[in-house]
């Protein structure tokens, strides 16, 4: 029979393999008469530590993808000012060319993408994701409707730029 002890585990079985490990850490190698609760705790104890390590894990990447989504709404709210800022010039040479009621119509359009910055830029990342659950809840058609629009734009747009760098 092998030695399950010695430190070269790269030619073991499975099983083999896994009581080296747990004499790596000290657990489940005593003797049987010491094999009681000093074996149950120590698992128990490691089991505690990887299971904080992991939960502190969590922490630090929920920490993360929360900050990168507060950026990006940032980043979303101001280009969306910028794009309000775009139609309402817009509304002025829509003005001169075609008359007051299509000019009007890209006001209001500014303005509602206006409100929605605003919006967007005082919403808490949170609030965000549960209106969003809510609005998918509730219109699952539009909701899909919109994800496909924006996935063709945005793969419209990674086109472009790829098209450009390659120039």
């Amino acid at each position: 029979m092998a030695d399950t002890n010695s430190s070269d585990t790269s030619n073991k079985t499975p099983r083999k393999r896994v009581a080296a490990s747990a004499s790596d850490i000290n657990v489940g190698t005593g003797s049987p008469a010491s094999s009681g609760t000093a074996t149950s705790s120590g698992a128990t104890g490691t089991f505690a530590k990887v299971k904080a390590q992991a939960a502190g894990l969590v922490d630090e990447a929920a920490e993360v993808a929360r900050n990168a989504a507060t950026q990006g709404k940032d980043k979303a709210a101001d280009a969306l000012g910028g794009l309000s800022r775009l139609a309402e010039d817009a509304a002025k040479a829509v003005d001169d060319r075609l008359g007051g009621n299509y000019g009007d119509y890209a006001r209001r359009a500014s303005t509602s993408v206006s409100d929605f910055a605003t919006s967007l830029q005082g919403k808490d990342v949170d609030a965000i994701i549960a209106d969003t659950k809510a609005f998918v809840r509730k219109s699952p058609v539009v909701a899909l409707g919109a994800a496909a629009a924006v996935g063709f734009l945005l793969t419209r747009l990674v086109k472009i730029g790829s098209t450009d760098r390659d120039a």
